[in-house]
C-alpha cells in the first residue's frame, strides 16, 4: 500500500465488543496516509504484534494502538501527534471499581507498578513510568528499537497479561521516555451487570455486579409519573 504514514491498529475481542466505539473511530481525524488494521482474537499480545509487524511492513511512521472498548474524541490522534515524542498515551481510567488511571508513576523490586492518581491541576503531557496499551501513539523508531516480538505477556506476572507494562518497560531500558497526555481523555467502556433491587424497607435501588465488586445508584423507580411517555 503506497503512501502509508502512519497506521491505527485497533486489538479487538472474538467479536468487536461496542458499537460505540466503532462510531467514535470513525470520527477521529486522521493525517493523510492512515492506514487501518483490525485484529482479533484472546491473545492481546500477538494481536499488537501483528499490528506492529504490518506497520512495518507498510513504512509507517507511528502506530496508534487502540483497543475496541474505548472511545475517543474526534481530536485524540492529532493531539497525541502533536507532541513529537517517541511515545504517548490519551488518559484513561480502568473499567474496574475505584477506576484508577491506567498510568504508573512507581516501580517496585518486582517490576510492579503503581497507579499515578490525579492531583487538582494536574494537566499536559507528564513523564511517567508505563502507561496501558488502549489509546497508545507509538513512533516507528521505537517498535524497530525494540525488535520482534514487541509485546510480551507473563514478563511482569504470571496472573496478568502484563504486555503494557512490558512494552513500557522494554521502551524505557532501551532509553526511549514513556510519556502521558493528561490533557487527551479516552472513555473506557465497562463491563458489568445491573440488577433491580429491592430492600428490606420496601425501597428500591439499581445496583451493578462488576467482578466481585459493587456499586449502587438510588432507586430503579422512584416515581411511576416519571416513565409518562417513555418507550415499553
Amino acid at each position: 500500500m503506497a503512501g502509508v504514514k502512519g497506521l491505527i491498529g485497533v486489538i479487538g475481542a472474538e467479536l468487536g465488543r461496542y458499537a460505540v466505539f466503532y462510531d467514535s473511530l470513525l470520527h477521529l481525524a486522521t493525517p493523510p496516509g492512515t492506514a487501518l488494521v483490525q485484529t482479533r482474537g484472546g491473545n492481546v499480545a500477538e494481536n499488537r504484534n501483528i499490528v506492529t509487524r504490518e506497520a512495518l511492513r507498510l513504512g509507517a511512521e507511528w502506530v496508534l494502538y487502540l483497543d475496541d472498548d474505548h472511545v475517543l474524541a474526534p481530536d485524540t490522534l492529532m493531539r497525541l501527534l502533536a507532541h513529537g515524542v517517541d511515545i504517548v498515551s490519551g488518559l484513561y481510567v480502568k473499567r474496574e471499581i475505584p477506576f484508577v488511571p491506567c498510568v504508573y508513576d512507581e516501580e517496585n523490586e518486582a517490576g510492579l507498578c503503581r497507579p499515578r492518581l490525579l492531583a487538582p491541576g494536574d494537566c499536559g503531557r507528564v513523564k511517567v513510568k508505563a502507561v496501558g496499551a488502549g489509546c497508545l501513539l507509538v513512533r516507528r523508531r521505537v517498535i524497530e528499537t525494540l525488535g520482534d516480538p514487541c509485546w510480551r505477556i507473563g514478563g511482569i506476572s504470571s496472573d496478568v497479561p502484563g504486555e503494557d507494562i512490558q512494552f513500557c518497560k522494554d521502551a524505557r531500558a532501551a532509553f526511549f521516555t514513556v510519556w502521558c497526555d493528561l490533557d487527551t481523555v479516552v472513555g473506557h467502556q465497562m463491563m458489568g451487570t445491573v440488577w433491580p433491587q429491592r430492600g428490606p424497607d420496601g425501597s428500591w435501588k439499581t445496583t451493578m455486579l462488576q467482578r466481585d465488586e459493587i456499586a449502587s445508584w438510588p432507586a430503579a423507580a422512584l416515581n411511576p409519573a416519571a416513565l409518562d411517555g417513555v418507550p415499553v
